[in-house]
């Protein structure tokens, strides 16, 4: 039963997360080393003076929540009860001191993280060929077709190498399919895992034919023909080395510094940007885009609810 129990604690995390408690957990075992401390079972005293020590180090109020999640997950794994479970009302005012003294110091502005719109992606149609023959480009231009007409994170069509693959994770072949073979009209993509669906639900998203130069329907059949139908992550490169987020920000950079714009401002999550940016301005409700950009837990529901015609129209708005 004890192999059981540990099973199913390894279990109760996504990889992502366990690597980002994984950092939290050895900055605060660090700190217990340097100063004499016992790291665990932990009160609100060492909590108190670990958060300190990370305000002072220059570490947002947000990132050092997140720190004190990983050590009540530490101590939890260990089997010694929830640290959190009895009020500690001075590291809440120690957490509140540090936010407000970060705001009170801080200059600096937000790294901006521009949209990527219609006219931007037309731009990098350019930069890769509006007829491209290299298989490299065809899978690029097609993944940010996806991304884009999907309102979709770089997370969700990437994979962040061949190794750490995962068929029931990570976006496959056998997760796109189209209603026709020969005159296909309309694409339909599952997401099996999503930060917004860690009990991987899944959900289908619904792509469109625009019949304009900017089509996803056209970019995936394009990609589709060079890749083949073999197993394994579906955007790849011609060595069947999966497209990782890095990656695509990388090549994605690349094109937009070719059009002149600066790369550094955009990033994976400025194809979500532009389709919420694009749909506003072209006036979709605004239930529609929280719905298309699963931005609210209930949005599932409200997806499954509109007829695919419907959500294949989107595709066309986005594009006109």
């Amino acid at each position: 039963m004890d192999q059981l129990v540990q099973h199913y604690l390894r279990c109760s995390l996504a990889p992502s997360t366990k690597r980002a408690y994984a950092a939290g957990q050895r900055r605060y075992l660090d700190f217990c080393t340097k100063a004499g401390l016992s790291a665990f079972p932990t009160d609100e005293k060492k909590l108190c003076s670990f958060a300190a020590a990370l305000g002072h180090e220059g570490l947002k109020a947000q990132t050092i929540k997140g720190y004190l999640s990983a050590i009540r997950n530490r101590q939890i794994m260990l089997q010694l009860g929830n640290p959190f479970h009895v009020s500690m009302p001075v590291l809440e005012y120690v957490l509140r001191g540090i936010k407000m003294d970060q705001a009170k110091h801080h200059t600096s502005k937000t790294k901006e993280r521009l949209p990527i719109t219609p006219a931007i992606l037309l731009r990098l149609r350019e930069v890769w060929g509006s007829k491209a023959t290299d298989p490299t480009n065809i899978m690029l231009w097609a993944a940010c077709c996806t991304a884009f007409f999907g309102f979709l994170r770089s997370g969700e069509i990437t994979t962040p190498s061949l190794k750490e693959y995962d068929a029931n994770v990570h976006l496959s072949v056998g997760d796109i399919s189209l209603d026709s073979t020969h005159n296909p009209t309309v694409a339909q993509v599952r997401i099996k895992a999503s930060k917004t669906d860690p009990f991987r639900q899944g959900i289908s998203i619904f792509l469109g034919r625009t019949d304009t130069p900017l089509c996803p329907i056209a970019a995936l059949t394009a990609y589709m023909a060079i890749r083949g139908g073999s197993r394994g992550p579906f955007f790849c490169f011609p060595d069947h080395q999966p497209l990782s987020r890095q990656q695509l920000v990388e090549h994605l950079r690349r094109a937009l510094q070719a059009t002149g714009l600066d790369p550094m401002k955009f990033a994976g999550h400025s194809f979500r940007i532009g389709a919420a940016t694009t749909a506003a301005a072209h006036g979709l409700e605004d239930s529609l885009i929280r719905t298309l950009g699963r931005w609210q837990s209930s949005a599932y529901l409200r997806y499954l609810q509109i007829p695919r015609e419907e959500l294949a129209k989107i595709s066309q708005t986005l594009s006109a």
